[in-house]
């Protein structure tokens, strides 16, 4: 199988090599020598470098030699970091079909896990599991109980992942286990591989002819054509040569195309694996008008899945942080997924060495250690005529009014006159206004209202009333319409006029007559307001039997008859 080209430098096996990462892979057993790893070793990376990785996933055909491997959809995911490294900060959380647990430190106890499951596991204990700190078995209490555990990476640094796996299925005498445990992702970390062909061949004129200059073209192969044969058309007539056609057959075959006729056409071997083609003697420095074209269907190409890999990660820092070495030696690895099975086609530990020059600004600019004073002035627009005049310590509008002048302690008003002083205490003069209010001078007033009043402070009338509650409602401080109690915890009082008519009474007798009082409640407190004259042995009392209904009794404590004839009645009700 070819391989790519390499160069070696002197005695010490250092190589330069294809700016690609070309990995080349058996899907049967792993890493094969060639590519970028000619002895079956990757090269070393540098820390915040971007490498385009190529993979070429091959297998050996009947004769045993390596060809491109018959593949269906697969999909590629390459890692680069600690095997079973754990987090070393952060911490992760549990759920179940019940809920999620409260937050678990990543090194937790067991105590400290069953507390935090308590709520959505029922009853189940924890133990450690293995030597890691970081993986621990969960056992149901009762056996034949399943258990349903998932994690939640929460604030796990760095960045990492959860794996509960099943220990135990739970039967009539099993009981049920599962293992949490916690594993650190990737360092670095690619899955967006896509297929492409690698590099082909390709033709470019470079030079027009003209008359001192021959028409000439250039036909690149690239490192990875392996096979095959391409084509070259001229004037309708073309011609196959071979992928790797030397370059005095070339001229030959060429030269047997109508229209350039032996000795018009001359090819030399280039750098790049082909052949620089010249238009010579009769069709020699002139433009030739018909094109020399290609068509390299015919050629065979390694195929590669390629993405690209970003050595700057903050979990690439953080293995630098804890080796406390300028290079260090995680593992790289390589998993192929393809019709739902995922193989592990790659898995070697690689280098990687921390960078010298930084992204970012190189040489860092001059810094001042102090301000100048064109700067100063600059940011406080010293001695303005329009913004700050220093000299007579004064603030001026954009009109170059001074509005305060902070050495006379004074604000001024538009005209320049002062208005406010804060010399001797707090004085004013002028003209001012409080909530539309206007005062030109200071206020008269024998006590605090009058002279709130007379600033404007205070729209301000002395009520009439002819109770608490009335003049209250007159200076606004309750509201009006509403029922208000007379007494200390009534919330309402409501009272009414009636007239009521009981009529004829015998000796010892009792008439009842309901009246209406809106407001009224049952187990309100209700007085009577009788009229001029009641009859002797005449009691009339009264109370609330249902809402809004007050019930009048007249009882007559004599004999004979007595004629309560039509009256009017206040009814007042004191509710709580």
């Amino acid at each position: 199988m070819p391989m790519l080209p390499l160069r070696s430098v002197g005695d010490k096996g250092i190589y330069i090599m294809a700016s690609n990462i070309d990995i080349l892979l058996d899907k049967s057993s792993g890493l094969i020598n060639g590519g970028s790893a000619p002895y079956g070793s990757l090269p070393a990376f540098t820390r915040n470098d971007v490498y385009p990785f190529r993979l070429r996933v091959l297998e050996r055909n009947e004769s045993g030699a390596y060809t491109d491997a018959v593949l269906s959809s697969p999909s590629f995911s390459l890692g680069i970091g600690d095997i079973d490294a754990m987090p070393t900060d952060g911490q992760f959380k549990l759920t179940t079909t019940t809920g999620t647990s409260t937050a678990i430190s990543y090194n937790a106890t067991t105590a400290q896990i069953l507390s935090a499951i308590s709520a959505i596991a029922g009853n189940v204990t924890v133990t450690t599991y293995g030597s890691s700190g970081s993986a621990w078995i969960i056992t149901a209490a009762t056996a034949n109980t399943a258990l349903s555990f998932g994690g939640l990476a929460f604030t796990l640094f760095p960045s990492s992942s959860i794996q509960v796996n099943t220990r135990q299925v739970p039967t009539a005498s099993v009981f049920a286990q599962q293992i949490v445990s916690l594993n650190r992702s990737p360092a670095v970390f690619a899955d967006s591989f896509v297929a492409v062909s690698g590099d082909g061949i390709a033709l470019t004129k470079i030079q027009d002819g003209d008359a001192t200059n021959n028409e000439t073209y250039e036909l690149s192969i690239g490192n990875d054509v392996y096979g095959g044969s391409y084509s070259l058309a001229y004037g309708g007539y073309s011609v196959a040569l071979a992928y790797n056609q030397t370059a005095d057959s070339a001229t030959s075959i060429l030269s047997a195309i109508t229209g350039i006729s032996p000795g018009n056409i001359s090819c030399i071997s280039n750098s790049k694996r082909g052949l620089i083609i010249s238009f010579v003697n009769q069709l020699g420095l002139q433009n030739v008008s018909t094109a020399l074209t290609l068509d390299s269907s015919g050629t065979q190409v390694y195929n590669y899945f390629t993405a690209t890999v970003t050595m700057s990660t903050s979990a690439i820092e953080e293995l630098f942080n804890e080796a406390g070495t300028d290079v260090i030696t995680p593992t790289l690895e390589i998993e192929m997924t393809e019709s739902g099975k995922t193989k592990t086609l790659l898995q070697v530990d690689t280098s990687i060495s921390k960078d010298l020059i930084l992204s970012g600004t190189q040489v860092p600019a001059d810094l001042a250690l102090f301000y100048t004073k064109a700067q100063v002035d600059a940011g406080f627009i010293a001695d303005s005529a329009t913004n700050v005049n220093a000299a007579n310590r004064a603030l001026k509008s954009s009109s170059g009014v001074t509005a305060v002048n902070y050495g006379g302690r004074t604000l001024v008003n538009s005209a320049g006159s002062n208005v406010v002083s804060f010399s001797t205490g707090l004085a004013f003069s002028g003209v001012m206004g409080f909530y539309g209010a206007t005062v030109t001078a200071q206020p008269s007033g024998t006590n605090i209202v009058s002279g709130l009043t007379n600033l404007g402070l205070l729209s301000y009338t002395q009520p009439t009333a002819v109770n608490v509650v009335s003049g209250l409602i007159n200076t606004g401080l309750i509201a009006s319409g509403v029922s208000y109690g007379v007494l200390p915890q009534s919330p309402r009082t409501v009272t009414t006029l009636t007239s009521v008519t009981f009529g004829t009474l015998a000796g010892s007798d009792q008439h009842y007559r309901d009246v209406v009082v809106t407001g009224a409640a049952v187990n309100d407190i209700v007085l009577i307001g009788l009229p001029s004259a009641v009859s002797s042995g005449i009691v009339i009392q009264g109370v609330v039997y249902q809402a809004n209904t007050v019930c009048l009794s007249a009882i007559h404590t004599d004999t004979g008859s007595v004629d309560l004839n039509t009256a009017t009645y206040r009814i007042t009700v004191i509710g709580y």
